[in-house]
Parts: structure tokens; sequence; C-alpha cells
């Protein structure tokens, strides 16, 4: 409650005195109030059993029970006591402030990662590290946590301990009472493989032979085609069985992005809740549905809110190295989290990124009125200044898109041999990187990577 309510409060109190009945009695060993609502002045409100003061720490982990999630959601479902809320609505109803427009949670969290979709009787959100800290007021032993960030949900129980301080521990997503893990499909790219960007985040598995995945918790397709298809016969596309779509750099064609249908069809999907990630080469996915939110490279003479040409952006240079600014928020993970090179940050606070193919597409820039998320950005070889991570919210979903990608492994490895593109050499070398998951190991540009998985 803020202080100018609280004063408010003070103030009121005498006016409220005219809606309000107490009564109280008390002997050395009883106390008793009642309250009689205004709203209702046959109604005796019962006094509530008084509350205890408990603070509640933890940490959220991914699935791997290490790679912490920051600026999640962390909520304890509960209403405020009956006599502290009725009291509470007398006072208000013998003033003229709406109830409606008063906020009754004892604790609410900052709308900077959410608020909680339900009473709650606190709410906060996750550090960089993934910790947090939930002060309540409460007679219950036992409490649900529940916790949101982006599309993915949980919760877990916890019995709280009478000494008003209460460890929940590390909450690996895969260990909690009750988890959601979106539905969500890959579709492959022969440049790109986001799904080994999951894996490491404990949401597959790898052959150790072939690189590729073999269990997962999600959907991998070597085509969209399947997206806009209707196999289950519900009336609608199949992309809308998945809460998140990704789109790895070196799709299969891209020539149903000429497809007019098939492009609002997206566009639909994005604005009632779907989130997609695109990578690099994929890049017409977005140009193509979402013009008027990114400048990709292009003719000069094609205005910013319109499409160009099919591929027009994939003119960047080969095999460059960008030292890249990243928002202030990524940058705080990055220092909580190791890398193949102990700090995943430069001594500059800069984030080395690399192996970007020869053509990958450029972005110019982004429009702010459309609030475009920067994520990262970075000198090219041209000396532009370029945005190479970005995100936005369309309707009631989220489109991510990064220039650079996964430095390489799983089919890749794979495709790149029959190919010719790698000996066999480079080739057992692909699959040694691709299948070691320790995040000891993991490049900064991976780590940003996972980052933006749970941004989705």
């Amino acid at each position: 409650m803020t202080n100018f309510l609280r004063n408010k409060l003070s103030v009121m109190t005498i006016l409220a005195m005219t809606t309000l009945s107490l009564t109280a009695c008390n002997d050395d060993n009883d106390s008793n109030v009642t309250v009689q609502n205004s709203e209702n002045p046959g109604e005796v409100i019962e006094p509530s059993l008084p509350t205890q003061s408990n603070m509640i720490s933890g940490k959220l982990v991914s699935y791997d029970g290490k790679t912490p999630i920051a600026n999640a959601l962390v909520y304890v479902v509960g209403q405020q006591n009956a006599l502290d809320s009725k009291i509470m609505t007398s006072l208000y109803s013998a003033s003229s402030i709406d109830v409606e427009d008063v906020d009754l949670t004892s604790n609410s969290a900052a709308s900077e990662c959410g608020v909680a979709p339900e009473s709650s009787l606190a709410s906060t959100c996750t550090r960089a590290d993934g910790s947090y800290d939930l002060d309540i007021e409460t007679d219950a032993k036992e409490l649900v946590i529940k916790f949101e960030k982006g599309a993915f949900t949980a919760e877990q129980k916890i019995t709280l301990q009478n000494t008003g301080s209460s460890q929940a521990g590390v909450t690996e997503l895969s260990d909690t009472v009750l988890q959601s893990v979106p539905k969500m499909v890959v579709i492959e790219g022969s440049y790109d493989s986001i799904e080994l960007i999951l894996a490491r985040l404990g949401l597959a598995s790898i052959d150790a032979e072939t690189g590729e995945i073999t269990e997962s918790e999600f959907d991998l397709w070597d085509s969209t085609d399947k997206l806009f298809a209707d196999n289950n016969n519900d009336g609608k596309a199949d992309i809308y069985d998945y809460e998140i779509v990704f789109f790895n750099c070196g799709q299969n064609g891209l020539s149903w992005l000429m497809d007019d249908g098939k492009r609002q069809i997206l566009k639909d999907y994005i604005s009632k809740g779907g989130r997609i990630y695109v990578s690099d080469q994929a890049y017409d996915i977005v140009e193509q549905t979402f013009p008027e939110y990114i400048d990709f490279f292009g003719s000069d003479d094609t205005p910013t809110n319109q499409p160009e040409e099919l591929y027009s952006a994939n003119e960047g240079e080969d095999g460059i190295t960008i030292q890249s600014n990243i928002e202030p928020r990524l940058k705080s993970w990055l220092e909580g989290v190791t890398c193949a090179q102990g700090s995943c940050l430069n001594a500059d606070g800069t984030v080395t990124i690399k192996g970007f193919a020869g053509g990958w597409a450029r972005m110019n820039s982004v429009n702010n009125s459309k609030n475009v998320d920067i994520y990262v950005s970075g000198q090219d070889s041209d000396q532009s200044l370029r945005p190479l991570t970005v995100a936005f919210n369309y309707g009631k979903g989220r489109v991510t898109y990064t220039s650079y990608h996964n430095e390489e492994g799983g089919s890749y490895c794979y495709d790149a041999l029959i190919e010719g593109d790698l000996s066999e050499n480079e080739y057992d070398e692909c699959i040694e990187n691709s299948l070691n998951l320790s995040n000891n190991d993991i490049s900064a540009q991976q780590r940003i990577l996972q980052y933006l998985v749970f941004e989705l």
C-alpha cells in the first residue's frame, strides 16, 4: 500500500466509524473482535487467525538444473484474510474512492516481469541469477509457489517453517510439482541448430553417433508445410497446436511466403498468442510478414514499411567477428553464468559474436515507434552499427529474430559431410562439439540464445 493510501485511510477512519460497529472484550486469556459489514449490516465478519510474517527464498533454474532463469514472475496464490479485506472494503465504501480501483493484495510484482494472473498473497521477480525472495503474512502451513517466464510455467509446493524464514531451495523446472513445457516445434535448417540450444537447456537428448536429436520435449520437422495443413481436422492450421515455433537458418525454401493466405495464418497465429524465433537467412519470415518493424538491408527505393524482395538482405560478409553491445538485463545475466573462456563478457563489457556465414542477413535499423527490443548490436565489417538480435510483441504474441546463430552441430554436421563441406576429421570435431552439453564449454553467443528461449 502506498503512503498516499495509508494517509487517506487514517483520515477516513473517522468517517468509516459511522459504518462500522466494533465490540471488543478482553480477559487474561482471550480476545475477540467482531466487525459488521457496511454493505450488509446483518453480516458479522469473523476474525481471522493471527498471521505470521514469513520470508520465502529460492532459485529458479532450467531443465538442466543449472541455467538460471532471470526476470521470471514468482507468486503465491491466495487472498488476504477475510477480516483485513472486508475492513478495507468497508473503509473505502465510506469514502469517494472506488474499491475496484484499489489493489488489496499485500505485495504485487513489479511490472517488469508481469502481474500475477490471479489473486496472490505476494509476488516478485527472479534476479539475474534466478534467485528470489517472497515476503508474505499468512497462517497457512503449506503454500503453492507459481512461476511464469514467457511461455514457460511451473508450480511448487512448500512447507513453511515456524522460524519466519523458509527455503524453497533450487527449483528445477523438471522437478516441480506441476510444470508446463510449452508445446514447441523446431523447423530444421541447413545452417543452424537451435534444437541444440534447447538440448543444452535440458529439453532434449542427442545421439552419441550422429549428433542428432533423439528424445525431446519438442517436435522436429524438416519442412514448414505441416504448419499450414490441418492434419488433425480441427478446422485450424496445425501451427495453432504449438505455443512456440523455431525457424532455423537454411530453410528448405521460403516460397510459401509469397502465399498471402499462409502469411495471414502466421500473422493471426502470433496475434492470438503464438511466439516465433527466426534466425539469420530465414529472416524473410519476419520481413515479408512484418516489414514495418525492422528495416532489413535492401534497395534504398523500397519504403521501410514495405517488404524487400526475397533474400535481399543476405549480403553479410563471411567469417567476421563482431564485439557486440548487449542490453543491461542480458548483461547482468551473462555476468552470473560461465562460458568456455570463463567469463562470457569481454573486459570492456562487450560479447564476442562469431561464425557469421557468408551472406548472413543484415538489419539496418528497427522502427522505434513499434517498441522493438534490441538485445544485441554491433559494428559490421562495413563500419555500420547494426542490430543483431531483436524482438517485438504483436498482439498477444512475440517475434524474435537474430542475425547469428548456434555455431555448429547436430544434423548440420552430417549434412555438411555429405555435401563435402567438411572433411571426416572436421566432421568428427563437429560432432564432438555438438555432443558436449556442458554449460562450461558453451560460447557467449550460445548463452545469449539460451536466454532468448525464455524471453519468448
